[in-house]
Parts: structure tokens; sequence; C-alpha cells
């Protein structure tokens, strides 16, 4: 369907258009209230790696819970150690009689002396639930435990507590970004449109986006793990990118009005009338194009992440590209018909000012400006705002060497709350602050051990103990049917080089330790943080490729240029490198208040996945109008400063709206959620200040005619 087909269609049913959206939205609504209790845990498991597998056998074989919750017991002061473990036996008690236990494993049974030192003992349950619905369970223990008396203190942790309250705390931090967001936004819409109606419409549009996105992940989430991050993405992406639709498709719609009316004078603006289907063929044609082709970078950019075979990826950006869809198809359908019933209210000021009364008088409006004396100084200078820019971006990039990236664990909490405190405390106390855990399985499902087996186990042993990193090795209870256990402490943390290193070492030493046909697989919290690592680092150069190249022929198929898509995806690539930059300085550093700490794994990716399409939103809108102009006049300077005048306040708008959308992340409780809204912000503030503003348009000045260069022209 083309522009003019579409425009005549809205304009002939607009009712009927708005009536069908109202009823997708009030569905969607139902179920986007329930996408909180729907989604599942991070999504960073890796079903075909070892550690997943060691995982089921300790859990089949050797009745070793997966994911269980830990119960941390600590002494009072003045308690007997014998009243001490008393209590806890009562404790337990009570705990094996909830609903759903499956497994109860005592510091006080034999061979549980590991799990007591001193004043602190720990103790395991098993359920028979999946991690993600345990909410009233683990509500039931803390109401259980939640008395103050007796000779000590009870505090819950485990990988499902956590993640639960990450869950929690990851919809308290939505809730208050769009408290501070949407307001933001509403303010910044007003400025840009010097109106009421058209900044709600905007908001509007925002809105409708996301619960209607949310809506139909939640019937996603039925038949596909969704990691808890879709509850912070779907509304970040959708409220920024259905925004800025919208700002740009009423922007290019109010210039169009502006247009007619300094060329016809003043008119009748009736619905369904031959004006009318003009100005929305033209806004579609221009405005509509450029979201059109700016949604195809953003879509390419969440394709790319699909690489990654962790259900992280596959879940947020299936969310992510469900809420640019949508935002699309509101924004070009939806929103045309609004303008269509009520174009008259949106745009009063405009059809009832006599201020404008020619061309000569709107260009001149226009060199006023502050847009325009910006553009003409950058113009005037290119060479020496374009070192400026590049040298302030440079700084930005220089800390990005140093970025240390790890798997998220309960450290991602506030230092408050009490699953953190309690998983702190067992490392501290049991020794696995600086210690590696691995569990060490041989043999094969359904193959009795023989000879063989033992010999390999024997080997592996020897050569374990010849390992001055092997602090200890455990096999006593390790053996089944079919399988042989050891349990290794190894000096190193969890996701250290040192870790890596030696799981790197163990298994090119398997290839001469064990036997042919009998395998040996290593599991625990290393080996799949190193697997995590190694599947996202693995896979990265081909989401890249993906991303770069599919969005150059994008932007070739826009602008019919070679060089401009390149140009544009090189200072995307440079932003983001900036932005990594201030990640490192802010979370690796602990700059600005921050504790230091590692970038979550997915963090960049996520950002490099998002804004590099983002940022095309605004971008292409830009290089779409300098393009305009210069298709009019053929004079490339020309082009590059009307096109830079006549949008810089709109991406700015643009831009700003981005912002305040992202801006209250950065202040979430979840550090994840934290990384990503620091990492998201740093990214739009630098591509459009420095690139969009000043890197861009000196470029485009110091290429001239260059930048319309195709073979054959």
């Amino acid at each position: 369907m083309g522009y003019r087909s579409l425009a005549v269609l809205i304009s002939r049913y607009p009712r009927f258009i708005i009536l069908c959206w109202v009823f997708v939205i009030g569905m969607s609504a139902i179920w986007a209230w329930r996408l909180p209790g729907i989604v599942q845990d991070h999504g960073l498991n890796l079903e075909q790696g070892d550690a997943h597998a060691v995982e089921l056998t300790l859990e089949n074989e050797f009745h070793v819970p997966a994911d269980p919750v830990i119960l941390l017991f600590e002494k009072k002061t003045g308690t007997t150690p014998a009243e001490f473990r008393g209590w806890i036996k009562d404790r337990l008690q009570q705990a094996g009689a909830i609903s759903g236990v499956t497994a109860l494993i005592s510091p006080l049974e034999a061979g549980g002396s590991r799990m007591m030192r001193g004043d602190v003992a720990y103790a395991l349950l098993a359920f028979d639930m999946p991690s993600h619905k345990m909410g009233a369970t683990l509500a039931q223990l803390r109401s259980m435990f939640a008395t103050t008396e007796g000779p000590g203190t009870i505090q819950i942790t485990g990988k499902s507590v956590v993640q639960q309250d990450v869950n929690r705390l990851s919809f308290h931090d939505l809730e208050q970004a769009e408290i501070v967001g949407l307001p933001l936004a509403f303010v910044i819409l007003c400025f840009a449109f010097r109106g009421l109606y058209a900044a709600l419409i905007a908001i509007m549009m925002g809105v409708s986006g996301v619960i209607t996105a949310m809506g139909v992940t939640s019937l996603m989430g039925y038949h596909l793990a969704l990691s808890n991050f879709v509850i912070n993405v779907i509304p970040m992406v959708g409220m920024a990118l259905s925004i800025d639709f919208a700002l740009i498709i009423l922007s290019r719609y109010r210039e169009e009005l502006q247009q007619s009316y300094v060329s016809k004078g003043k008119f009748k603006f009736e619905r369904n009338s031959v004006m009318q289907r003009e100005l929305l063929q033209r806004t579609l044609r221009t405005a509509g194009r450029a979201v059109l082709f700016s949604a195809a970078c953003v879509l390419l950019g969440l394709l790319g992440l699909l690489w990654i075979r962790l259900p992280m990826f596959l879940s947020v950006s299936l969310g992510a590209m469900i809420v640019l869809v949508l935002s699309l198809l509101l924004n070009i359908t939806l929103l045309p018909a609004i303008l269509s019933l009520s174009a008259n209210r949106v745009f009063a000021r405009l059809l009832s000012t006599s201020s404008i009364s020619d061309q000569r008088a709107l260009d001149n409006r226009l060199e006023r400006s502050f847009w325009h004396r910006w553009s003409e100084m950058v113009m005037k200078r290119p060479v020496w705002m374009g070192i400026a820019g590049s040298t302030l971006l440079l700084w930005c990039m220089f800390p990005v060497t140093r970025m240390e990236l790890s798997v998220p664990d309960a450290s991602s909490l506030p230092v408050r709350m009490e699953s953190r405190q309690a998983s702190e405390q067992i490392k501290r106390n049991f020794g696995q602050e600086h210690i590696s855990v691995v569990d060490i399985i041989i043999g094969k499902k359904e193959q009795p051990l023989t000879a063989s087996h033992w010999e390999t186990a024997n080997n592996k042993v020897y050569e374990l103990q010849q390992d001055p990193r092997v602090v200890s090795i455990n096999s006593r209870g390790g053996v089944s049917d079919s399988f042989i256990r050891l349990t290794v402490g190894v000096y190193g943390a969890s996701g250290s080089d040192e870790m890596k290193d030696w799981l790197r070492y163990a298994k090119e030493n398997d290839s001469t330790t064990a036997l042919e046909g009998i395998p040996i697989r290593y599991g625990g919290e290393a080996v799949y943080e190193d697997e995590i690592m190694h599947e996202i680092v693995q896979h990265l150069p081909k989401v890249l490729v993906f991303v770069v190249v599919s969005n150059y022929l994008v932007l070739l198929l826009a602008f019919r240029s070679l060089l401009i898509p390149l140009k544009a995806i090189l200072m995307n690539l440079l932003s983001l490198a900036a932005s990594f930059g201030i990640l490192v300085w802010v979370f690796n550093e602990g700059h600005l208040g921050m504790e230091p700490s590692a970038v979550a794994i997915m963090i960049p990716v996520f950002i490099a996945g998002l804004v590099f399409g983002i940022s095309m939103d605004y971008g292409v809108f830009m290089l779409s109008r300098i393009q305009e102009v210069y298709r009019r006049t053929g004079d490339s300077d020309k082009a590059v400063q009307q096109g830079l005048a006549s949008t810089g306040r709109l991406i700015t708008s643009a831009a700003g709206i981005l912002l305040a959308v992202t801006v209250p992340f950065a202040f979430a409780e979840v550090e994840g959620v934290r990384q990503l809204g620091i990492g998201i912000t740093a990214a739009v503030f630098i591509d459009v200040t420095l690139i969009r503003l000043v890197i861009v348009p000196s470029l485009m000045k110091l290429m001239g005619r260059w930048n319309w260069w195709l073979p054959g022209q």
C-alpha cells in the first residue's frame, strides 16, 4: 500500500481505526498487568553447556538440589552450642512441613559439618516447583521466621530468592521511572510543539505502545521463558521509540500545515477534504518514510541479538521487537487517524495565527533561530569543530580498554537486601569468597561403572593433587551406578582470570587423563559463568557483522549514497564505544557514588543492540531532511546547513525524550537496570551532542558533493 492509498484509507475511516486500536489496547492492558508474574529468572541459562548437564546429573543421581533455598542461621551472643543446634533442628522441622519441600539438607546431619562453622550454619531446602513460581512459598518462609525471638537469627537466600527480589525491585524501578520519566517527556513535548494537545497525543502513543507490547509479551510468556529484564526493556524502548516516532510525524504534519497556510492563506480545515488527504500523504511520504527506515534499523539491531543462544537475549530481543513494530503501526495508523478528526484542535494556535504571512517570513524566522546560527558556526569551522568533537569522543572512549565484565549474582541487589547479605556472609564464613567449588563428573548415563572409570578417576585425582591451585578434593559419597563425582576447591573466584585459566588447563589435560570413551564434565558456578561468557563473546562478532551490514544496506536504500551510510554506522560505533568507556568510569572504577563493581555481561550487548538502532531514529530524520534540500537545490553546503537548522530543535527534543525515559533507570535499585540506564543515557547524550550536531555536519561539509556519490550517477 502506497502513502497515498494509506492516507486516503485513514482519512475515510478514522473512527473505525481508532475503535480497533482501543479494543486492542484494552485487551492488552488485561494481560500487561500479569507480566511481572509471568517472567522467570534472568535467562542466562545455557542448556547445551556442561554446567547444565552436571547440574542435572547431581540432581538426578546424587540428589543434590539444583537451585535450593538457603537458610542461614546465626547464633546470638550468650547462646550455648547445644541451644543453637536444638533451635536449628526445630526451625528445620517447621520448614520441612511446608508444602512442596522435596529435600532438606541439614548441617546437623552426618556429613553436614562443613555447613556449620562457629556461630554460623546453613541448610538447603529443595522444592518441587520452578524458582519463578516460588513467590507464595518464600512469603510463607519469611513469615514463619519473621520473629526476632530465640537463640539465633535466620536469613533466606539462594538463586530463587535473589531472583524474586530482583523481579520485585525491577517492577518497582519501572514504576518509579514512569513517575519521573513521563512528566519530563510531557514537558519536553510541550516545549517542542508549544501546545498541550500534541504533547498529550505523543504521550498517549508511548503509553499505548508499551501497554500493547507488554500484553502481547505476556501471552508469549506461556510458550517461551521470559527474562525478568523484559519488565524494564519494553517500557524503556517502547516509550522512547513511540514518543519519538510521534514527535517526528506530528512535527512534519505541523510543518506541512504551516506551509499550506503560508502558500494558500487562511483557510477552513475540514475533515476528509482533499487538503487533509494531501497533508497526510506528504507527512507519511517524508516523516513516515523516515520513521519506517528508523524502525528497520532498530529491528535489525535487535535481530542480531538472536545469534546468542541464551533465553535472556531471545526474550528481550523479541519483546523489544514487539514494542517496536507496535509503536510503528500506532504512529502510522492511529496517530494520523486522530489528526484526521482533531487537527483543528491540536494545531488551533497555528491555524488562528497571522504572524506568518509568506514564505520569506517563514525563512527569516528559521534564519534567526539558534539552530541556524549553530549550523552556520559549524559550517564555517568544520575542521576545528570536527577535531574538538573527536577529541572529546576519544577521551570518553579511553577507559573502555579496562572494562571488567561478570555474570550478575546477588551483588546486583542493594546492600540492604537480606538475600544479598546472607549470600555474602556464606561466602565469607565458609571459605567461598576466593575459592570456587567445581564438581567433576566422570561417566556416562546408563553406562555401568567399570575398572576404566575408576582408573580415569584415580588419574584425575592424582593430577589434581599435583596442582598447587587446588585447595581441596572430596570424593566421599560421590558414586552412583554410572557416575563418579569429585568435588574440588580451586583458588580463584568465579569469573576471575585465574579460574578461567584453570578450567582451560584442566580440560586440555583431560585428553591424556581420561581413557577412551569415558567423558569428564565440569560443573559449578565458575563453570557456568565461564560458559556464559564464552557463549556471548563467541557470537558477538556475528552480531556486530550482521547489524553493521544490514543497517548499511537499509541506509543505502534510504539515501542512495555509498558514503553516508558508512559514516552513520561509524559514528554510531564511536558513540557506543564512548558510552562503554563511561560505564567503566562509573561502575568499574566506582565514580559518581557507585561502589566499584563489574559490568553485567549482557549490558554492553543490550546497549549495542538497542542504541545502534535507536540513535538512527533522529539520525535518519536529520539526514532525510538534508537529502530533501539537496535534491531540491543541488547545493550540498546549503542542504547540510538548512537540514541541521530545521531539524536541530526536533533532534534535541527527540533525544531529550529518550533521556527523560532512560535517565530514571540510572537510579534503579537493581544494578543491571542501573547500568543499562546509564549506558543508554550516555550513548544518546554523546550521539546527539558530539555526533549529530558537531562531527556529522563537519564531515558532511568537508566531503561536499561526495556525500551523495553513487556509482553511475
